[in-house]
């Protein structure tokens, strides 16, 4: 997530905090009733979770006794993240700004990947919804001797999946991380970024299949055909929430997919329409 929020040199989970300035940050909410809450402390260079839950390690801040359950850094240097692994399950987090992470992440996992099978599966999908038809993803050297991943085309040449548009990028990064991850929770943001009708309607039954699966997938984004496509195809599964985040109060609003068109039919453009039905 710092890697999302960093903006020059500035790097680090400092950006957890409330104008990023004050010494604890709260998240609260109330389910059916029943209150939670996730809360950061800070004590530079440490940002200690704890949640209410009242799960984890005790340690000391100042004078105050806590229990935590996580460990952040406010600093690039002390980047990684310790935690007992109590607030969630497996999750996995995708954006446009991760992509050239995942590329990473291929490189230095290639032979586990190349046996899952999974690149010649996702190769002949993307083969589908392109005029380029790919057979297969390979690691090999480019110019001046250094590795690249390719798509390798039925005619036998291979391009760079950086030279490739971005929405084929992130569909091809997506469906092989999530294959390799096999996470329990599937985040994605500002999913239609990028992705041509074609695409979005095929990630839109991937989704729906993942869900079938007993897993998660929860999704932003500011396009109201890609919700309404997604809703459309997940079905009684899907879920559509209209959100918004005013002077550190966070507002939702379940919407059925009959809902959102009967708005539409009416002139009402939900996600401009807050003060009507927030």
């Amino acid at each position: 997530m710092h890697l999302m929020h960093e903006t020059l040199n500035s790097e680090g989970y400092a950006f957890l905090f409330n104008r990023y300035a004050s010494k604890e940050a709260r998240v609260e909410c109330k389910v059916d009733g029943e209150e939670y809450f996730l809360q950061f402390i800070r004590d530079d260079p440490h940002i200690y979770v704890s949640t209410s839950k009242g799960i984890g390690w005790q340690t000391k801040v100042g004078n105050k006794e806590i229990v935590c359950v996580g460990e952040l850094y406010t600093e690039k240097k002390h980047i990684p993240f310790s935690t007992q692994k109590a607030l969630i399950n497996n999750t996995f987090l995708l954006s446009s700004s991760l992509i050239r992470l995942g590329y990473n992440y291929l490189n230095n996992n290639w032979a586990l990947i190349v046996n899952l099978g999974v690149c010649k599966r996702v190769a002949e999908e993307v083969s589908a919804l392109s005029n380029e038809k790919y057979t297969d993803l390979t690691i090999e050297p480019f110019l001046g001797g250094r590795l690249s991943i390719n798509a390798y085309t039925r005619d036998g040449y291979r391009i760079r999946l950086g030279d490739l548009g971005e929405g084929v990028q992130n569909y091809i990064v997506a469906r092989v991380l999530y294959e390799i991850a096999e996470p329990e929770v599937f985040l994605w943001d500002d999913v239609e970024a990028h992705f041509n009708p074609k695409m979005l309607l095929s990630i839109s039954e991937w989704f729906s299949n993942v869900v079938d699966k007993g897993k998660q997938v929860i999704l932003t984004t500011h396009s109201l055909e890609a919700a309404r496509m997604i809703a459309g195809i997940g079905g009684e599964k899907a879920k559509i929430y209209l959100t918004s985040l005013n002077n550190g109060v966070f507002k939702a609003k379940e919407l059925t997919l009959k809902e959102v068109e009967d708005l539409l039919k009416a002139g009402i453009d939900v996600r401009v329409a807050e003060p009507l039905l927030l």
